[in-house]
């Protein structure tokens, strides 16, 4: 699959500081999304077929309550649920005229397959991974093509370890076999680089709580706690694509 080049946001991510870069564009990839579904989109006919068929992930469907557009949001609804009403008639049946412990246990465990295949799969998740795989892409494709961004990326924070351990693998499909290596050596120099200060500011910060540190400089330490947690499950992930 060939995949749009997106060099003005990777670029600006880059340039930004930030602790992952890749998680601040997957926010505003959330962002978009949620919108999307709560804008006009919502009286066209297909995208109301398309949540009917797939519908979102728990997350986002509380994302979608969040943003306080109970008139989109309740239209949608109405029509996702009684679609799945509509899906899942028989096995609510079976769960009315189940007879007797085993039969009782067949009829949930139907009912309850039923509704982890409804469940399964999210469309703002699949639009926030198509522009997660340009992202990785571009990120991988820039390093290889052009210095100046391999120098900008290299003096960067990294990434979460979740996007970093993506990277590699959509890195090692873009970019040259005789490059793949490298890539995965300085990415992976650059990660542990970046943990290390994380891990270098959370210990320090713990010490800040003692009472013979009191008066010391922070070092810029304050956030450590945040930036950890950050730093190894990141803040916008893709959760579960159709």
């Amino acid at each position: 699959m060939k995949l749009e080049l997106e060099r003005i946001p990777v670029w600006d991510g880059v340039r930004s500081g930030s602790e992952c870069y890749i998680c601040d564009l997957m926010g505003e990839a959330e962002s978009d999304a949620i919108a999307f579904y709560l804008g006009s989109s919502v009286m066209n006919p297909e995208t109301r077929v398309r949540v009917n068929e797939s519908g979102f992930c728990t997350t986002h469907w509380q994302l979608l309550l969040a943003a306080n557009k109970s008139q989109g949001l309740s239209l949608m609804a109405d029509t996702y649920l009684a679609a799945s009403r509509a899906r899942m008639q028989g096995s609510l049946a079976d769960l009315s005229r189940a007879k007797g412990r085993w039969g009782a246990k067949a009829a949930v465990a139907r009912f309850k397959e039923q509704l982890a295949e409804r469940e399964a799969g999210c469309l703002a998740c699949t639009a926030m991974e198509g522009r997660l795989q340009r992202y990785l892409f571009t990120t991988a494709y820039l390093w290889e093509q052009e210095e100046e961004f391999r120098a900008a990326l290299l003096a960067s924070k990294g990434f979460c370890l979740h996007h970093f351990s993506l990277l590699l693998e959509r890195g090692l499909e873009a970019i040259s076999k005789s490059r793949s290596d490298a890539f995965v050596s300085e990415m992976t120099r650059l990660e542990t680089e970046n943990l290390d200060r994380i891990a270098r500011d959370l210990h320090w910060m713990t010490q800040m709580h003692k009472s013979e540190n009191r008066g010391k400089e922070w070092n810029g330490s304050e956030d450590a706690h945040r930036r950890g947690v950050d730093k190894m499950t990141g803040l916008h992930r893709v959760i579960d694509p159709v």
